[in-house]
């Protein structure tokens, strides 16, 4: 373990208590901790406080990548390099030490890490793996303006940016959701994405995911998590429908009313003079 008084720690949650303690026992010893807890209802917050953590309440508007949520971070934050974590996520002792090095090396302003995924307890492989500049420092990374399912944009040449080996250093993302929960979070995330979208359908959509399902469950490895595997694919898939059908709806006027216009058109054709 090696502390690093340049680093915070930052960790987001609401309603985390079966799940915030193995994280800050994650990150203890290694950085400074700080808690952006959106109003908890639960022993989150106590949690936190017990392992030495600051904890700051912020209300987010559904997602914490925000151009307000993240000025407000940057000013709670006294160190120069911000770790953007989440309750679900954890990186090994070997990871963080990677972090700490590329900090005290000073020659870098962002640390790019690769995150893969746990679904249903079982380890996906490269299946929707993605790669985040997840440590940075504040001014390393422009959160105007940015949108849900961005990263801000980077300030910085590519050569300040250091991307640790994906095969050996990587985020373990534990997807601990039931698909009725999922039903909800995917509810609520397409209803925001849906809003700047733009449609791109028909046989676009169906080749896109068809693409994808070769390119996530067998190049990616999800089938070697078994059923887990196929239905977390599967879940991903239908998140993209469903924002696809979200912003057709909007960019066609469809709401409740206006469907229900067009099948009125509909039914008095066929009752006709009746």
């Amino acid at each position: 373990m090696k502390f690093c008084d340049k680093l915070t720690f930052v960790v987001f949650t609401y309603n985390e208590e079966k799940r915030i303690e193995r994280v800050l026992r994650n990150f203890t010893g290694w950085g400074h901790i700080l808690v952006v807890d959106n109003h908890s209802t639960d022993l989150t917050r106590d949690i936190a406080e017990k392992y030495g953590a600051t904890v700051i309440l912020h209300k987010n508007p559904g997602w914490v990548e925000d151009e307000n949520t993240v000025t407000l971070i940057k000013q709670a934050v006294n160190t120069p390099w911000i770790y953007w974590g989440f309750a679900d996520e954890i990186l090994n002792e070997q990871g963080l030490l990677q972090v700490v090095n590329a900090i005290e090396s000073d020659k870098f302003k962002i640390i790019n890490l690769a995150r893969k995924n746990f679904y249903y307890g079982k380890f996906c492989h490269d299946a929707y793996a993605d790669r985040l500049n997840r440590v940075f420092q504040k001014a390393a990374i422009d959160f105007t303006g940015n949108k849900i399912h961005s990263f801000g944009k980077t300030t910085v040449d590519e050569s300040a940016i250091c991307y640790l080996d994906e095969k050996k250093y990587y985020v373990r993302h534990f997807i601990s959701n039931t698909s009725k929960i999922y039903l909800a979070t995917i509810d609520r995330y397409t209803d925001i994405e849906a809003k700047t979208n733009k449609y791109s359908g028909g046989m676009k959509l169906f080749a896109r995911l068809s693409k994808q399902f070769i390119k996530t469950y067998f190049i990616g490895g999800a089938y070697k998590a078994g059923t887990p595997g196929l239905f977390f694919v599967i879940q991903m898939m239908y998140y993209q429908s469903i924002l696809a059908m979200k912003t057709y709806e909007r960019e066609h006027a469809l709401d409740v009313d206006g469907i229900e216009k067009l099948n009125n058109i509909e039914r008095e054709n066929l009752l006709g003079n009746k």
